[in-house]
């Protein structure tokens, strides 16, 4: 009895911790003295996954001629210095878990991972090419691209990082069926590995190499090695061991997560790295309102923030005393924010048509942006020479919406103003949206705009999480929606019909599409991208949002934020560092 009572009250502690926030140590890998083994049956496993085919111990072509980034010069600034903590505010609700793949993706993750993970190769925003990540070297065969792994790279438990735990990655991604595997392989037909420290992956015809190696990432298997069918609420609050510079310290549930630099990280001269990450440790707040972000700016508990509320800015900044302020614009591939329809479940191109004249972007941006937000013209923008700069626009007009929607068979008019068919189907569509005190305000316009075109559209505020779902679903009709843009302008990401859900909201089958896709693909010039993007248009699948390629930072005087031309989010790529003290 006195044990089952031992074990009640434990649990109400832990209940009660749970509850409270209060602050423990993040559940980190245990420490690896040796090299994790990998399961038993390995090579069998791996021989039955379809999709991509991985194999171990593969042979090497005879002649390899390999590429290194030792030219290549480091990213930010050399007059940085390593020390001090620094307080940032996280957009977004806290984590519901830390899974690495197989869970739906967070805000925080991003964070998360720029922080803590280091890829294959990534793009060096100076030299515009390649540059060495955990691979030191690469050199391609074909449309095969080999990577040879850097000796002194290492995950934060202490273990080398080997070929064979990319394999691992796609395994665990595969057999539990997961969207990242799905991805992948839209992306790559096979991968292997040579030995320990080498690793080849085959690119599918068009993919570009930098997106596999943002995709592909290492899966360390000692702390694999419990993983089953139940690992999403197993693993669910584990932190999975990575590569980068930082790892989890401290979880205060709800409210702060800590990050904490590694004391001589294995990548610290990388070009990629040199002059980045140059705190000792990252506090991230969970705020529950812009109100409170500036609050906690004001009071100094945050030490940067950067927002694109004008509004904001001027009024909270207007008598402070001690900040210092960036604005700048910056050139970036911008990602395609706008109104995304559902041909799959908005198959009447005219009905589509009819949405797009209907809704007054235009409007919304000059009323709730004062201005600030520029639209968007076209569905590839930030991309220099090569982004399209006469694509046909939809114009906020009632008269040309409502001759669409008659096309579409809404002929006759309610008595509250909606347009009916003859059988009395009333002209009525769902607008999805994650909620946001500026996206909330700017759906609402929209639909008051499309009201007085004869469109009623219903606002369906949801999670982003059910957002997620209903997108894996392709079930959704109109939906707010923006992704990143990829470093290249890359239209097939998002708009191939065997695009993944999640990068393609717009259900298009369109064989006169597919082929502009292909003909980009192989000859990716300004003319060929117009011709997406003017197809794109004609489909009616987009309406072009804004950009806010304007930058408004605030931050205190002991944070040194130096001028990154290449750079849209300085607190993003880590480039601050903390001033020594007088």
């Amino acid at each position: 009895m006195r044990h089952f009572l031992t074990i009640v009250s434990l649990l109400v502690v832990l209940v009660a911790w749970w509850a409270t926030g209060t602050t423990w140590r993040a559940p980190q890998a245990e420490e690896q003295n040796s090299t994790a083994a990998y399961p038993p049956d390995f090579d069998k496993r791996l021989s039955r996954v379809t999709g991509v085919t991985l194999q171990r111990h593969a042979p090497l072509p005879a002649t390899l001629h390999w590429q290194t980034a030792d030219e290549h010069p480091g990213i930010g600034s050399p007059d940085a210095r390593k020390g001090g903590t620094v307080s940032l505010s996280n957009a977004g609700p806290f984590p519901a878990h830390f899974l690495r793949f197989g869970g739906a993706v967070q805000f925080f993750h991003r964070n998360l991972q720029q922080a803590t993970e280091i890829p294959l190769l990534a793009h060096h925003p100076l030299t515009q090419t390649a540059t060495a990540g955990v691979a030191s070297a690469w050199a391609s065969d074909g449309n095969t691209v080999y990577f040879k792994l850097n000796p002194a790279a290492r995950y934060n438990n202490g273990c080398q990082v080997r070929a064979d735990d990319y394999l691992l990655a796609l395994l665990l991604q595969a057999e539990q069926q997961c969207a990242e595997f799905e991805t992948i392989s839209s992306c790559i037909s096979a991968a292997a590995s040579h030995g320990d420290s080498l690793l080849s992956v085959t690119l599918r015809k068009g993919a570009d190499l930098l997106d596999a190696c943002r995709l592909l990432h290492a899966a360390e298997p000692g702390f694999y090695a419990a993983f089953n069918s139940r690992f999403r609420e197993n693993y669910a609050q584990r932190i999975p061991p990575a590569t980068g510079p930082y790892q989890v310290k401290t979880i205060q549930r709800g409210r702060l997560i800590v990050l904490q630099r590694i004391t001589n990280w294995w990548g610290e001269n990388l070009p990629l790295c040199r002059h980045r990450f140059n705190a000792n440790a990252l506090e991230y707040h969970f705020l529950t309102s812009e109100a409170q972000v500036w609050e906690f700016l004001l009071k100094g508990r945050l030490d940067a923030l950067q927002t694109r509320n004008i509004s904001a800015w001027q009024e909270r900044l207007a008598g402070s005393d001690g900040l210092r302020t960036l604005v700048y614009d910056a050139e970036y591939p911008l990602p395609p924010y706008g109104i995304a329809a559902n041909a799959r479940t908005l198959p009447d191109i005219h009905l589509r048509r009819g949405l797009m004249h209907s809704m007054d972007m235009d409007g919304a941006l000059a009323i709730m942006m004062r201005g600030e937000g520029r639209r968007l013209t076209t569905f590839s923008s930030g991309y220099g020479r090569l982004s399209p700069a006469n694509t046909p626009q939809y114009r906020y007009d009632a008269e040309s919406a409502r001759a669409c929607f008659t096309r579409a068979g809404y002929t006759a008019s309610g008595g509250d103003g909606i347009l009916r068919k003859p059988d009395g189907t009333r002209l009525c569509v769902q607008l999805l949206y994650t909620p946001h005190e500026k996206i909330s305000n700017m759906v609402s316009f929209l639909a008051q705009s499309a009201k007085a075109c004869g469109v009623e559209i219903v606002l369906a505020p949801v999670p982003w999480q059910t957002c997620q779902q209903r997108l894996q679903e392709r079930s959704h009709e109109l939906l707010f929606w923006a992704v990143p843009a990829p470093d290249k302008p890359n239209p097939k990401l998002f708009l191939d019909r065997e695009a993944a859900p999640e990068f393609s909201p717009f259900g298009l089958e369109s064989n006169e599409l597919q082929d502009a896709l292909e003909q980009f693909e192989a000859s990716p010039s300004a003319e060929n991208l117009a011709r997406v993007d003017k197809m794109v248009y004609e489909n009616a699948i987009w309406l072009p949002g804004w950009k806010e390629n304007r930058v408004y930072l605030a931050h205190h005087p002991h944070l040194v934020i130096p001028p990154s031309p290449w750079c849209y989010d300085a607190l993003d790529a880590h480039l601050f560092w903390v001033k020594a003290a007088p």
